[in-house]
C-alpha cells in the first residue's frame, strides 16, 4: 500500500522520504485544512526531493464554492506550478454540493497535461455515484481523495469497498484519507486499497500545528508494508 504523508516544506518532503513516504501532498496553511504551497516550496521539493510531489490548489479556507477571481487565481497558480509539480490536487463545488463544471472545466484545461486529483471537497457532494460519474468524463482526474463519507471505515468497510469498485469502474482510483489508523489500514488492505493519505496524525501528538514525526512516519509505513 502506499503511504502519501502531507507536507509544508522541502525540509518536511524530506524528512518524509527518508521515512518511509512514497509521495506527499505538498501544502501551505495545514492548520487551515491544507492551502496552495508557496512556489519557492513547489519548486525546492520539485530539484531536491526524490519521490513525487501531488500540489494543492485552493486559495483559501473557506469552504469549496469558488468566485470568478478565486478561479483565476488557481489557475494563475496552476500555470505557475506547471512543470513542477507531479499532480495537482483540487476541486470545486456548487452551493448544492455537486461538483461545479463551469470551474471545473477551467480548471482541467489550465493543468493541461498534467494529472489531476479531485480532493476531499469529494466527500461533501450530496451524490457521490453522481459526483465520480462527472470527475470520469474528465481523463485528467485520476484519482479522488475520500474515505467516502464514512464515519467508522472499519464499520462501514463494505459499503467503502462498493464505492471504491465503483470508483474505479469509472477509471477513478481512491486514496483513502480521513481517520486512517492503524486499524482502518489494517481492514482497507484486505479490499485491496492501494493508497493511504496521512496529514495530522503524521505529526507530533497528532496535531496539524506540530513538526512532522519521523518515528509515526515509520510507524504508518510498516503498516501499510
Amino acid at each position: 500500500m502506499r503511504l502519501e504523508i502531507v507536507t509544508t516544506t522541502l525540509d518536511e518532503t524530506l524528512l518524509a522520504a527518508q521515512a518511509g513516504a512514497d509521495r506527499v501532498e505538498l501544502v501551505s496553511g495545514i492548520t487551515e485544512g491544507a492551502l496552495t504551497p508557496t512556489w519557492g516550496s513547489v519548486k525546492g521539493v520539485h530539484d531536491h526531493a526524490p519521490i513525487p510531489a501531488y500540489c494543492m490548489i485552493r486559495p483559501h479556507a473557506h469552504g469549496f464554492v469558488y468566485s470568478e477571481n478565486d478561479v483565476a487565481e488557481m489557475i494563475a497558480d496552476i500555470q505557475n506550478q506547471r512543470g513542477l509539480a507531479d499532480h495537482f490536487v483540487l476541486g470545486c463545488l456548487t452551493p448544492e454540493k455537486t461538483i461545479d463544471e463551469a470551474v471545473l472545466i477551467q480548471l482541467v484545461e489550465a493543468c493541461g497535461d498534467t494529472p489531476i486529483v479531485f480532493h476531499k471537497a469529494f466527500d461533501q457532494t450530496k451524490d457521490q455515484k453522481a459526483a465520480l460519474q462527472t470527475l470520469a468524463r474528465y481523463p485528467q482526474i485520476q484519482r479522488v481523495l475520500s474515505n467516502y463519507q464514512a464515519v467508522d471505515l472499519v464499520q462501514e468497510i463494505d459499503r467503502v469497498q462498493e464505492m471504491m469498485n465503483f470508483a474505479a469502474s469509472l477509471g477513478i482510483k481512491t486514496t483513502f484519507a480521513g481517520g486512517i489508523n492503524q486499524e482502518s489500514i489494517q481492514i482497507l488492505k484486505t479490499i485491496g486499497a492501494e493508497d493511504v493519505h496521512i496529514s495530522s496524525a503524521a505529526r507530533i501528538a497528532g496535531l496539524a500545528k506540530n513538526q512532522l514525526d519521523a518515528e509515526r512516519i515509520q510507524n504508518f509505513r510498516r503498516l501499510c508494508d
